[in-house]
């Protein structure tokens, strides 16, 4: 990304910020017979230095090269999502070359009930990380498979205490995480600790978790205070979506804490000191090969999975951490049986 681009799209995000919950890129009233896309972010997604900077990222980048304009727009509720869902059907039912992407999964239950039906040619609804094809017409999906970087992560981690932070049960994306993770420490931890696994809301598929800040924020602290022995340092691995900026800041809330937390979605080097590695998601790199799909007329497969061994995920580390030798070893000796491992589980 060029220094222009990235001033760019800091100034654009420090402009819808400021001024709306809406904003165009190149979109003018009438866009008819021009391609044009629709971003629905995730609730409270936009700003997170994150995942959902990075989809937005990838949409500038189509911008910038092909000059196909976009909308955004962040929902305050998914009842929001979804007013806005439906007018955009009835806006764009016969017109040519319209976008719309959910870029979450927490539109899951919003897009099955979906009825997009299209009189004109190229109109498609991609949606983020959903684990399942059983999609209406002309709705296209993509997960990204964690197991594997969740698996690597683990085993990486098995020197140390660990304790898994997750938003809600009962989301199968979460599941696999926590699975992948919870088998890699197992098989190779040497400490005798047991691994903890605790949840912001107990509430089963409380889609509202993934963007309640304030109380990562007190699950984070709490854990920090309470779960975790201060004498020895254990690692977090969290599973928050947009709500990790609540974890992020009771962090940073808590300096002298030895205790650290792993990085999500996008390299945290930068972002807080506390972070030996991340588990980094190629969002951009996805967003943008679909878009070329979907521009040159190539069609999408209903469903794809992506995972550590397409290079959808990867494990970045944090040379500003200090010695993360022990755990980069870890990485290279555990690297291709966590591949093994995620096309195991893939086939199951």
């Amino acid at each position: 990304m060029t220094m222009i681009f990235r001033f760019f799209l800091g100034s654009f995000l420090l402009f819808l910020f400021a001024c709306s919950d809406s904003e165009s890129v190149g979109v003018s009233e009438n866009y008819s017979g021009i391609a044009n896309i629709t971003l629905v972010a995730s609730i409270n997604g936009i700003g997170d230095n994150s995942y959902n900077d990075q989809i937005l990222a990838g949409l500038f980048r189509l911008y910038e090269d092909q000059g196909v304009p976009f909308h955004l727009v962040q929902p305050e509720s998914i009842d929001e999502a979804d007013s806005l869902v439906k007018s955009w059907l009835k806006k764009n039912a016969d017109t040519d070359s319209s976008l719309l992407i959910l870029a979450s999964s927490e539109y899951m239950g919003l897009a099955q009930k979906l009825n997009a039906h299209f009189t004109g040619d190229g109109n498609k609804i991609l949606l983020f990380e959903a684990d399942s094809a059983k999609l209406p017409q002309n709705v296209y999906s993509f997960s990204i498979d964690r197991y594997g970087a969740s698996y690597l992560s683990g085993a990486i981690l098995g020197i140390n205490p660990c304790l898994i932070l997750a938003a809600a049960p009962g989301f199968a994306t979460l599941e696999t995480s926590i699975n992948g993770f919870k088998k890699g420490y197992e098989a190779h931890k040497t400490v005798k600790d047991s691994l903890q696994l605790v949840y912001v809301s107990e509430t089963e598929n409380d889609e509202a978790a993934f963007n309640n800040i304030e109380f990562a924020y007190m699950a984070t602290y709490s854990v920090l205070n309470f779960f975790l022995d201060a004498d020895r340092p254990s690692a977090i691995f969290p599973l928050l979506g947009g709500a990790i900026k609540g974890a992020r800041r009771a962090m940073i809330d808590l300096p002298n804490t030895g205790h650290f937390m792993i990085g999500m979605d996008v390299d945290q080097s930068g972002v807080l000191p506390k972070v030996p590695f991340t588990l980094t998601i190629s969002i951009k790199e996805i967003v943008v090969r679909y878009l070329e799909e979907w521009l040159s007329g190539k069609e999408w497969p209903r469903f794809r999975s992506l995972g550590l061994g397409d290079g959808a995920t990867a494990i970045v580390f944090n040379k500003n951490f200090g010695d993360t030798k022990n755990f980069e070893a870890r990485h290279d000796k555990y690297y291709d049986e966590a591949v093994s491992e995620e096309a195991r589980h893939a086939k199951k």
